[in-house]
């Protein structure tokens, strides 16, 4: 059985305060715990979360060069654990909020807490032209695919690879201010209507649920810092 969406201010409140704990821990056993946690709270919210997971490669390949970049240098190895697992917390996290919530629920949630308009309508329309831009990244390198290009990692595919992504976002500053002159045009007043359902009732097991990790981690936040004070 599923919970409900906690697409309450309380709700979101109390995710934010999750998010924001997880960036200030900076102790890999709390941290492994909190991962555990959330992956538990997943299974309960999303379902299908470990398909989720499995199906993200491009952040399991960002992770592990960052993990890889660290270890060149010796502070960077004593830090890598840590750093890996709270990018991993944050993104599963975030991801866990989106697939249980939704996302234009989650932008109206927010839009009701006085968050900034322009604030929002940047996050709407980012999050709606980056399928557009990740169509146009596979046209251009099945381009030059089709023109001999090879992959690899050798000095000239780099070179082709930089290149496709910079016409990429060449053609994306030019079509953004195609769609802003459209806009304007049609009479846009900076206000982007968000539609969504009619939020369900407070869950207070889901609330409490949430306060508890809520305040497990920022209890480890606040143990860090004053042992860390201490030491």
């Amino acid at each position: 059985m599923k919970l409900p969406p906690a697409s309450t201010r309380t709700g979101t409140i109390l995710v934010l305060l999750v998010l924001v704990g997880i960036g200030l821990l900076n102790n890999f056993e709390p941290l492994v715990v909190c991962l555990f946690m959330m992956l538990l709270f997943g299974i309960f919210t999303v379902g299908n979360i470990f398909i989720v997971v499995y199906h993200a490669k491009g952040v399991w390949i960002f992770f592990l060069l960052t993990g890889v970049s660290l270890l060149l240098t010796k502070e960077g190895r004593a830090l890598a654990p840590i750093l890996m697992v709270k990018m991993f917390s944050m993104w599963l996290w975030s991801v866990i909020w989106i697939k249980w919530v939704g996302f234009e629920r989650i932008l109206s949630t927010l839009e009701k807490m006085g968050i900034p308009a322009i604030l929002l309508n940047v996050i709407a329309f980012t999050t709606r032209f980056l399928p557009i831009m990740g169509e146009r990244i596979k046209m251009t390198f099945a381009a030059q695919s089709s023109r001999g290009a090879k992959k690899g990692l050798r000095s000239l595919q780099l070179r082709n690879l930089a290149g496709g992504i910079g016409s990429v976002l060449l053609s994306s500053f030019e079509q953004s201010e195609n769609v802003e002159r459209a806009m304007q045009s049609r009479g846009f007043c900076g206000t982007y209507t968000i539609s969504t359902d009619k939020d369900e009732a407070p869950s207070y097991v889901v609330l409490s649920l949430m306060f508890l990790m809520a305040f497990l981690i920022w209890t480890g936040v606040i143990c860090d810092v004053l042992c860390g004070k201490c030491l």
